[in-house]
């Protein structure tokens, strides 16, 4: 009841506003820059890797490699059966709120990830960058130490509780008992993140493109299975999406209200936008330019919420259900429960790991010690064996107060340095 009330207060209406209210800014400051530039942006990210030789350099970081990383923690679990979660809590209307909320969180995401590569350090290393790195310039080390720990915190509630939950229920769907998961998931999640940044970003890159079109593929086929459904559910997503619907035979504040806050929640976890998470990723990409990788940003977001969480949406509300594992097996028969309880572990893994990659940059930030670090991966490593055992609605709402106490700290950085995120 606390936790429930404390996400409440969290994800109130006036952080809502604030992210509105940022995400308008750079949207109009930029001149609606992901519209009208979006042959730029598509040229200059996803066409430009045809040509990318920096994939052949085995000892850094590349921008794809930190892009990759960074969709391996928007994209998965929180788009899946996050989403489903959302329709749950909020209504179909909530999909539409999260649309809003990826619209103008791209170039939230813009901005953040332009002004952490602008600032990031030259270290041992590699490079090293993000809000607590700015801050600390600019004379906030405090806040930047508060930051790291939100996103340290947030790592074990996002990145590892609500990740290896999602794939314990699904797992438990098809006869693997929590207690199995939980050894399992946590077992080759510690082979996993002992290897270091570079090798997190690694496998990203790899796995994460990967599965996500196994999983774009399934999601299409299922919607030209319900073709004739899409209509109807549009019009749901945009009239609960304003606080009507049927049942109550008419427009409702609290439904509307409730849509709006739910689907902020959501698209916020799931791409991330305002949280300041994934710039440490991009940061780390050598040969990155601030334009360049804040239009990665861009990229990813668009990925996230336009057409992996969206598709997720549409198909649910197609089938009249919230429950991903139950529309795969209607759609795939028996096949279909584990082939999603495959894709939903390697995507938690690669949210997972991402997370680790995070909270590893936001450590090396806070100290040099190597103790710390592996501190850190041994409570990684129990909040995952712990989360596939814990209550399902407590560990979501858990995961959406940590993401948004990372919020604060990042937009206040944001707000100092928005002037600067155009600039030459």
């Amino acid at each position: 009841m606390y936790v429930e009330q404390i996400k409440n207060v969290v994800w109130g209406m006036p952080t809502v506003f604030l992210i509105l209210a940022f995400g308008i800014y750079f949207t109009f400051r930029s001149r609606w820059f992901p519209i009208v530039k979006i042959k730029e942006i598509t040229q200059s990210t996803l066409g430009s890797l045809k040509s990318s030789g920096d994939k052949k350099d085995k000892n850094n970081v590349t921008p794809f490699m930190a892009v990759a990383t960074a969709i391996g923690g928007t994209v998965g679990v929180g788009s899946i059966v996050g989403v489903g979660y959302g329709i749950a809590t909020g209504g179909a209307g909530s999909i539409f709120w999260m649309w809003v909320s990826g619209f103008f969180g791209m170039m939230i995401k813009y901005a953040e990830v332009a002004i952490a590569i602008k600032y990031r350090k030259k270290t041992a290393k590699g490079y090293a960058g993000g809000a607590m790195y700015c801050l600390k310039d600019l004379g906030y080390k405090k806040l930047g130490v508060i930051f790291c720990l939100f996103c340290i915190s947030a790592s074990i509630g996002v990145g590892n509780l609500a990740q290896t939950n999602a794939v314990s229920v699904i797992l438990d769907g098809i006869g693997i008992k929590p207690i199995i998961a939980a050894v399992l998931l946590s077992f080759f999640f510690a082979l996993i993140i002992f290897g270091g940044q570079r090798k997190i970003a690694g496998i990203s890159a790899v796995v994460v493109p990967l599965v996500s079109i196994v999983y774009l593929g399934c999601a299409v086929y299922i919607m030209i299975l319900f073709l004739p459904e899409i209509p109807s559910v549009l019009g749901r997503i945009v009239t609960e999406a304003f606080g009507y619907k049927a049942a109550v035979g008419g427009f409702s504040g609290v439904l509307i209200s409730r849509s709006i806050r739910v689907g902020f929640a959501r698209g916020v976890f799931s791409n991330e936008a305002g949280m300041g998470s994934s710039p440490i990723a991009h940061a780390a990409a050598e040969n990155a330019t601030p334009h360049t990788q804040g239009m990665w940003g861009i990229v990813e977001i668009f990925i996230d919420t336009f057409i992996v969480s969206t598709l997720t949406g549409f198909i649910l509300l197609c089938a009249g259900t919230n429950e991903v594992g139950e529309l795969f097996h209607h759609c795939f028969g028996q096949f279909g429960r584990p082939m999603l309880a495959l894709l939903l572990t390697i995507f938690a893994f690669a949210s997972m790991i991402s997370w680790c990659f995070y909270s590893e940059g936001c450590i090396n930030f806070l100290t040099d010690k190597k103790f710390y670090l592996s501190l850190y991966r041994i409570i990684a490593i129990f909040a995952a064996f712990t989360g596939a055992m814990a209550s399902v609605a407590i560990i979501w709402d858990i995961a959406d107060i940590l993401n948004g106490l990372m919020i604060f700290p990042n937009m206040f950085l944001l707000f100092i340095k928005r002037k600067e995120v155009f600039g030459k």
